[in-house]
């Protein structure tokens, strides 16, 4: 497994840093996946999820990948898929020559000095299967690496804050709904394998090249790896518009560890979710545990017609992550702003409401600020964008912590039959 991820990490420029030391880190909110067509939604997916993204957001919605009355068992298969995204000030300074990406990163870094550039590159290749009206299975394996430096220190301008975090996972999702939809449920299972480093302190004189740091990657840092199980279900009141109310927890619970580092507050504190093996105590959130998500949300799907067209309008809006508190342990991260916590969005899509089809327009709100999206097939290749907003944070000289909300872009390239 070592040996396989090793090799992911040049494919996909898994950008890491150097060996492991005890600084501390900032901390910022967990993501598992960046999903292309829910990020156009602003995030807003629990009871709208319908495709292989729904094991992060809610799984009963593989159900709807499918049309459960066709005879075929594979109804998908997606054997080549690329996600790239960024923030402007990284994709500004990307050359076309992937191996060149972590010397972009530095130099991008460098010049805007106070500021992260930040590199995401993901992957999910999958294959969704199932008999006539039975269950909807995905078997799939996603894999994210996040990566982002800064430097953030004027008396030492050639020392860089730089992380990079990388997960492959296998994703098992079974899916399966009441005869005429009304009722959907879902279970995933998601054993995965993460290599994360954190450092405050890298010499860019000394590790200037991609390969470098890929080398590096291969040798130090935590090793983790853990199972997160994720469940949900949605309810639809009629076939008139689809009024949807769906709910899903991520990461149910394994465990909980004593020294989580609250990424609003910087305070420790007791987090509950799917515990990780292989990390210490002196280790970043990413190796300790990925907390549990509650998350909540309803749809409405007006419809109509342009001329012949019939026309979709999926409207959603979901609450998450939901914090609870129970005898001192959290589920959840506390302390967001409500306005963070609300995600709401529009899709903007043509022909048969029950199918997702293959051009689509996207709107939302996420992060207290707009993100749009949109998504077009030709032939067997798809291509999707969007723009979003994320929470995060870097580490000061004097010890506090700058948050902010950062806009980032992500464009996916699929072939799929």
């Amino acid at each position: 497994m070592e040996k396989y991820f090793k090799n992911c990490i040049f494919i996909y420029i898994a950008i890491p840093i150097i060996l492991y030391t005890n600084y501390s880190f900032s901390e910022s909110i967990p993501t598992d996946w960046s999903g292309v067509r829910s990020n156009g939604m602003g995030g807003a997916f629990t009871a709208t999820a319908n495709d292989e993204t729904s094991i992060y957001s809610n799984p009963a919605g593989l159900s709807e990948t499918r049309n459960p009355a066709a005879k075929r068992f594979v109804h998908e298969l997606k054997p080549l898929d690329l996600e790239i995204g960024g923030n402007a000030q990284m994709l500004s300074n990307m050359s076309s020559d992937p191996t060149n990406w972590g010397s972009d990163m530095i130099r991008s870094a460098k010049n805007n000095p106070g500021n992260q550039s930040y590199l995401l590159l993901q992957s999910f290749n999958e294959i969704i299967m199932g008999a006539k009206r039975s269950l909807t299975i995905l078997v799939g394996t996603p894999i994210r690496s996040e990566n982002k430096m800064a430097f953030m220190n004027t008396s030492s301008p050639n020392q860089a804050y730089f992380v990079s975090t990388t997960t492959v996972s296998g994703a098992l999702g079974i899916s399966g709904s009441t005869e005429r939809g009304f009722f959907r449920y879902g279970i995933s299972l998601r054993p995965n394998y993460r290599v994360d480093y954190q450092n405050q302190n890298v010499d860019t004189t000394k590790y200037t090249t991609t390969n470098d740091l890929v080398n590096l990657a291969n040798n130090s840092g935590d090793k983790t790896t853990s199972f997160a199980v994720d469940a949900g279900f949605t309810a639809t009141a009629a076939d008139y518009w689809f009024p949807t109310f769906g709910f899903a927890i991520r990461n149910i619970p394994t465990g909980c560890v004593d020294n989580y580092t609250n990424p609003i507050n910087q305070t420790k504190e007791t987090m509950c979710g799917a515990t990780r093996d292989g990390g210490s105590t002196s280790s970043a959130n990413s190796s300790k545990i990925d907390p549990t998500e509650l998350r909540a949300g309803v749809s409405l799907t007006p419809r109509g017609k342009i001329g012949k067209s019939k026309v979709n309008l999926r409207l959603s809006i979901d609450a998450y992550p939901i914090p609870i508190q129970i005898d001192g342990s959290n589920y959840g991260i506390d302390g967001i702003d409500t306005n963070k916590i609300i995600h709401a969005g529009a899709e903007l899509f043509f022909g048969n409401v029950l199918i997702q089809q293959g051009f689509g327009i996207r709107g939302g709100y996420m992060e207290g600020g707009p993100t749009w999206g949109t998504s077009f097939n030709l032939a067997f290749l798809s291509i999707e964008y969007s723009s979003y907003l994320v929470s995060d944070t870097l580490p000061l000289p004097n010890g506090t912590v700058n948050k902010f909300v950062e806009r980032r872009h992500l464009l996916g390239i699929s072939y799929h039959w």
